[in-house]
Formats: C-alpha cells, sequence, structure tokens
C-alpha cells in the first residue's frame, strides 16, 4: 500500500545544466518503488543559467509540483520563492521548490543537510575545527554544516580569494571563526578535524599534484568530497593512499535526496540506504 497517496499531478523533476549526468531521478524513482507510490514521476530539464523563472511559468516546468535544483540555478530558485525554510533563507541558495497550493513556491535548501548526514555515516557528529575547499554555492552549504557540528574555527582556501567574502560572513554571522588559506598552502587545511572539498575536478586534480609532491602526509580526521563520478576523485583518492577516512559525494546527495522526498510527498521517512545503493549500481552500469 501506498505511503502516501499522490495525485497523478505529482510530476517532479531536476533542473539544472548541464543535468544529463544527474542521478536524481534514480534516486527520487526508487523512493517511490520502495514507498510504494505509483503516482508521481520524476523527469530531469536542462534550464540554463537565467531561464528557470521563464521554465516554471511557460515551460515544461509550469505543471510541475515539486523540483530538485542544481547549479546553476540554486540562487535563481531562492530569488523566485514566495516562501522559505530557514536554511535556503541563511544561505541565499535553495536547492528544493515545493509548489504551494495558491500555486507559488517554496524553497527549501537540503545540501547542508545531506553534507552533516553524510558525515554521520562516517561517525562524524562534531567538529572543533572545520576546512572548505572552494567558494560556490556549495562551499557555502559546506561551512553552514561545519557551523551545525559546532565548528569554532573554519580554514578557507580557493583558487579566487575575493569569492571567501560570503563564506566568511555565513560563519561570522554564526559566532564563528574563519582564516584564508593561501591556495598554494591549501594542504594546510589537511590538519582540520573535518574537510570538505566542494572543487571541481579540474580544480580537485590540481590541488591533488601539490598535495602529492608534498611531504606532509598529514590526513583530517574526516574528508567528505563532493564529487563522485568518476570515483576515486583527485582528492579522495590521496586521502584514502594516506588512510584516511573519505565520505564521498553520493552519500551527500542521497541524504539531500532523502530529504526532498519527506517534503516533497510529506512522508515521514526516505529508503536512503536502497536510494543510494541504486545510485551506486547505476554508476557502475553507466562505466561499463
Amino acid at each position: 500500500m501506498p505511503v502516501h497517496p499522490v495525485p497523478t499531478t505529482d510530476r517532479f523533476a531536476v533542473v539544472g545544466s548541464p543535468v544529463a549526468h544527474s542521478l536524481s531521478p534514480v534516486l527520487h524513482r526508487t523512493a517511490y518503488a520502495e514507498l510504494g507510490i505509483e503516482d508521481a514521476s520524476y523527469d530531469r530539464y536542462d534550464v540554463p543559467a537565467g531561464e528557470l523563472a521563464a521554465f516554471l511559468t511557460t515551460g515544461p516546468g509550469r505543471d510541475l509540483a515539486g523540483l530538485s535544483v542544481t547549479m546553476p540555478g540554486k540562487p535563481e530558485a531562492f530569488a523566485l520563492a514566495a516562501e522559505t525554510d530557514t536554511t535556503s533563507r541563511d544561505l541565499g541558495i535553495a536547492n528544493t521548490l515545493i509548489r504551494r497550493s495558491d500555486g507559488r513556491w517554496r524553497a527549501e535548501n537540503h545540501d547542508v543537510h545531506g553534507i552533516v548526514a553524510a558525515l554521520a555515516d562516517h561517525g562524524t557528529r562534531a567538529a572543533t575545527t572545520g576546512a572548505v575547499l572552494g567558494s560556490g554555492a556549495t562551499a557555502t552549504s559546506a561551512v553552514a554544516a561545519l557551523v551545525e557540528l559546532g565548528a569554532e574555527q573554519i580554514l578557507l582556501s580557493a583558487r579566487s580569494p575575493h569569492k571567501l567574502v560570503a563564506l566568511e560572513e555565513l560563519a561570522f554571522r554564526a559566532g564563528v571563526r574563519t582564516s584564508r588559506v593561501p591556495w598554494d598552502s591549501s594542504h594546510e587545511l589537511l590538519a582540520a578535524d573535518v574537510l570538505i572539498s566542494a572543487l571541481a575536478v579540474d580544480g580537485a586534480d590540481a590541488v591533488a599534484e601539490v598535495w602529492v609532491r608534498g611531504a606532509d602526509r598529514t590526513v583530517p580526521t574526516q574528508f567528505l568530497d563532493v564529487l563522485y563520478d568518476p570515483w576515486p576523485a583527485p582528492l579522495a583518492a590521496v586521502i584514502a593512499d594516506r588512510g584516511g577516512d573519505v565520505a564521498d559525494g553520493l552519500e551527500m546527495l542521497a541524504h539531500q535526496a532523502g530529504q526532498q522526498i519527506r517534503s516533497m510527498l510529506s512522508v515521514p521517512s526516505a529508503p536512503v540506504p536502497r536510494m543510494l545503493a541504486a545510485a551506486r549500481s547505476e554508476l557502475a552500469r553507466r562505466a561499463g
């Protein structure tokens, strides 16, 4: 029996650009099957920057009941919402939109939950010193996650240091100290309790080369790499080779998708372990 009766008009989707590689359809459709929900659908649409509002008003998204939002649409999703949850309001970005009964949108951010839950799966539920590599939307969520874990200091490093200002302001509002680490000294972040890399592959490749050449083989107590395909990601490979514990981006993605399922369908829980297993199987199939 379905856990929650969903009307046939309940259409959901993931939007972003590029989005063809997204595993969100696998995660959400697996949840529907596990929960016995037969009438909901979940698709993907490529929506470039600046086009989300049009997509939702006159485009294919005009009758969607909710959507997952990946880059570059997270700031736009937050901006067009009539209602926001606390996390999206604090960060100014949203990865979830849910259509209200009046047709307007509620914005939510579950990326922070995804990071915290993925770290908890590896036994990390608190941190004194945190560190973040990168400066984009995911790095913003990473700083918020470290604040939630109780970090007293957060080390920040990015190729474009001026982009760290927003992260510093976020931590300052939460009463957490930050320190900038020069990009060419990013190995200093390895001394943190929890280090989160929010870098894309290109940036991670460059940093990995520096770390490998360095004599210091320090590893953080816990490392989370938001990348997951291909795996191991460059930095994750360095940490794992040194015996460090690594959480991957797919774990984060599965947990945030689980929160989306709860919000979109008003169910008490989501089958995150089964969702994660299905996503890993899909990655293996793609790798051939």
